[in-house]
């Protein structure tokens, strides 16, 4: 992945740096999510994105940082499998000239991320105080064929089963307010390229 793909995934991990533009009505329902106890079958990923990008193949990760006392924090990611039609209900219909692309854990990381998690519960039970945090991040883009845009808002939802719907986690972030992320755009490849 080059450095400008790795510059716009931060706009898709605005949620962990907790962005100013996180709706505050969306801040009760995120604080119940609990990363140790979510149901890992309802845990769902929606990235809005104006219709000049598009998320590649694997490009969307589920990132879960650990922390246990006296070791190094740790981030392990988690490959995100877009989602059927029938699968993404609940979403809202995307604002003219966007769309929206839908994720789940794949199974085999699935498994993965529940390994994760009972090694933290067995370290917690061995005295070890720690901490498991969500992120999601769109890693990897490409440009579609569109002009130029005075503005590329992105918005990312998230559903878990303490959620029980899609919460907006980053509403209407404009990619192009950020000059880094803005400069990365230039160099973005056309999809299908």
């Amino acid at each position: 992945m080059n450095r400008h793909a790795r510059v716009l995934a931060s706009a898709a991990a605005l949620m962990l740096a907790g962005c100013s533009s996180v709706p505050l009505t969306s801040i009760p329902p995120l604080a119940r999510i609990d990363a140790k106890t979510t149901d890992l079958s309802m845990l769902r990923v929606a990235v809005q994105l104006p219709d000049a990008l598009r998320p590649r193949s694997g490009g969307v990760k589920l990132d879960v940082v650990t922390k246990v006392a006296g070791e190094a924090e740790a981030k392990t990611s988690f490959a995100m499998m877009e989602l059927s039609a029938r699968e993404r209900g609940g979403l809202p219909a995307p604002p003219q000239s966007s769309s929206i692309f839908a994720y789940r854990l794949s199974p085999e990381d699935a498994v993965r991320f529940e390994a994760l998690r009972a090694s933290m519960v067995e370290q917690g039970k061995n005295g070890k105080r720690g901490s498991m945090g969500l992120g999601v991040a769109a890693r990897e883009f490409c440009r579609a064929n569109a002009g130029p845009q005075a503005l590329l808002l992105v918005t990312i939802y998230l559903m878990t089963s303490e959620t029980k719907s899609f919460i907006p986690v980053a509403k209407d972030f404009d990619l192009l307010s950020d000059p880094a992320m803005a400069g990365g755009l230039e160099s973005l490849q056309p999809c299908g390229a």
